[in-house]
């Protein structure tokens, strides 16, 4: 299913190679697709920062992440 961009009255699909989607459910993405995409999808239930989210694609989310800000303290997230 293609991803989709909405701006007011128009409706555009995005390139798949633009869009990585299923890290929270398909541990069998390439990292090179991951990497060269502008936009990383974590759908699916195993997310990043719960502790059944796929290892190997944590670090994509990790390294974005201010693990000291009270907002992130307050929600229970830690790396």
């Amino acid at each position: 299913m293609p991803q989709m961009l909405n701006k007011l009255s128009w409706t555009v699909a995005l390139e798949r190679r633009w869009h990585a989607l299923g890290l929270g459910y398909h541990s069998g993405l390439r990292r090179a697709d991951i990497e060269r995409a502008a936009v990383i999808h974590y759908d699916g239930v195993m997310k990043p920062w719960l502790e059944i989210g796929i290892a190997k694609y944590k670090g994509c989310w990790s390294k974005h992440m201010q693990y000291d800000h009270p907002y992130l303290q307050q929600c229970n997230i830690h790396e």
